[in-house]
């Protein structure tokens, strides 16, 4: 997998009716869906965040092992959803469609506070097999 096909594949399933993802909004006034591929610069501050915001990672995490002739890469893709509405039920259904489409993540849910907002980490397993290089 890589990250064109991680983006698309969330997209769909968090934009699918109903749609959960919520909006960045532009200082122009223009409006995008708040997902964001987090790479050197993260999201910019002048953007203004509404409902379920969802980041993933330009990069996973590569863990290989070495095996004979092989190397065994587990790649973990990092995706975080954010409610940025304190009422809002958008994350609870996110978390749902994703534990359901990536059943073996690993998932990490903080509750919101005075201080921080609600948000979830996903960490997505992606096993891939390489020959060593002769």
């Amino acid at each position: 997998m890589n990250i064109t096909q991680l983006r698309d594949t969330i997209t769909t399933l968090l934009s699918s009716a109903p749609n959960l993802v919520g909006s960045y909004i532009f200082p122009n006034g223009t409006t995008i869906p708040a997902i964001y591929v987090v790479g050197q610069k993260s999201v910019p501050s002048e953007w203004k965040v509404t409902g379920l915001e969802v980041t993933m990672r330009q990069y996973p995490e590569l863990l290989p092992t070495a095996g004979v002739g092989i190397v065994d890469v587990l790649q973990q893709w990092e995706v975080v959803l954010v409610q940025y509405n304190p009422d809002g039920k958008q994350i609870a259904q996110a978390m749902d469609r994703m534990v359901r489409r990536f059943p073996d993540a690993n998932v990490r849910y903080l509750p919101g506070d005075d201080v921080a907002y609600e948000r979830c980490r996903f960490i997505i397993p992606d096993r891939e097999i390489r020959r060593l290089i002769q």
